[in-house]
């Protein structure tokens, strides 16, 4: 199964390939463009992965109790989707020790003097949109003291048995009541709406997703100056090729439009994705024999991100942003012309 590729990010990507379909119908008119000629000095890709992100090792800890977790925030803030709304919450580890919190729980609508009749469906992981990151999934095997974990659900057909024209005020539940496994308790959440009723006698449905870790935690800016990045091929010319299960190289080109020198206090984070199948890569920027960016001036960055095998032929969509937990600043978007494996 493909990852979806959601929101703002899709209507980028799509963008992407009208713009690279005109400059196809381009060429094929006129005489052949000639890229930017590669950089005298491009600093080396390291391919640093940072420690937060890396796989956990170790065996998985003693399952989470309720007593030892408490719902963080203000509860399930439901958004209006097609059908229903979609929520989440998050549950931190309150306790001395790390516990284990993974799979899917039992969720049901708790308090309501009357109810339908309610069933649950599991819903697949749902990976975050870019450039948002998370700890990998392993992080949950040994939720550590202090850390928490995301539950998302899908909320939908709240009907009422007798409600329709009833003259009496509908009294909706008193919470979202979250169950662990056998012997582990449960705790309840708040919520902020109910759906509506869409089919009649049907029960109310709650689609859960796996338990997943939290998002990292936001980070200052790495810089506020005016910097903005473009993506082009590693070996000059206009086109970004890779193969199917291989590391495709290209290069960033990070320009300092402002009037004052940019200087790396700290080497940021960057995320990289292709899409529609690949899945988000993220990387420390190799800027420690980067310096400054003189106002007005460049440096260039060689990148390197893994082609699926999956991944389909032709124009796949290329999107990477630097600082994704601070300033998310700057990002682009190119195509990569993905060829088969060998």
């Amino acid at each position: 199964m493909t990852r979806p590729v959601a929101g703002a990010r899709l209507a980028a990507l799509l963008a992407l390939l009208a713009l690279l379909v005109v400059a196809a119908v381009a060429g094929c008119s006129s005489a052949p463009a000639t890229g930017p000629a590669r950089p005298r000095h491009v600093i080396a890709w390291a391919g640093a992965v940072p420690g937060q992100l890396q796989p956990r090792q170790g065996p998985p800890a003693a399952a989470c109790r309720a007593s030892h977790l408490r719902v963080t925030g203000s509860g399930f803030r439901f958004v209006a989707g097609v059908s229903g709304g979609t929520g989440a919450v998050a549950l931190r580890n309150t306790g001395h020790v790390p516990c284990r919190l993974t799979g899917r729980p039992t969720v049901r609508l708790v308090g309501a003097p009357r109810a339908p009749a309610q069933r649950q469906v599991g819903l697949p992981p749902q990976a975050p949109e870019f450039p948002q990151l998370r700890e990998p999934a392993a992080a949950l095997r040994a939720l550590a003291p202090g850390s928490a974990a995301i539950l998302s659900i899908q909320w939908s057909n709240w009907c009422v048995p007798g409600a329709v024209g009833s003259r009496k005020p509908q009294v909706p539940p008193k919470a979202v009541r979250i169950t662990l496994g056998k012997g582990l308790g449960s705790l309840d959440a708040s919520y902020n709406a109910v759906p509506a009723c869409q089919t009649p006698r049907r029960p109310s449905t709650i689609g859960v997703r796996p338990f997943m870790p939290a998002p990292l935690p936001a980070t200052s800016p790495w810089t506020t100056a005016n910097v903005k990045a473009t993506i082009q091929p590693a070996g000059g010319g206009t086109a970004l090729t890779g193969r199917r299960g291989h590391l495709a190289r290209f290069v960033v080109r990070l320009r300092n439009s402002s009037r004052v020198p940019v200087r790396f206090g700290r080497c940021p984070l960057l995320a990289e994705d292709l899409a529609p199948a690949g899945q988000t890569e993220v990387h420390q920027l190799n800027c420690r024999a980067a310096g400054v960016i003189p106002a007005g001036k460049s440096l260039f960055f060689e990148m390197g991100i893994q082609v699926p095998a999956s991944a389909p032929l032709g124009k796949n969509g290329l999107f990477w942003d630097l600082d994704p937990t601070g300033a998310q600043f700057p990002e682009a978007v190119s195509g990569l012309v993905v060829s088969g494996g060998r």
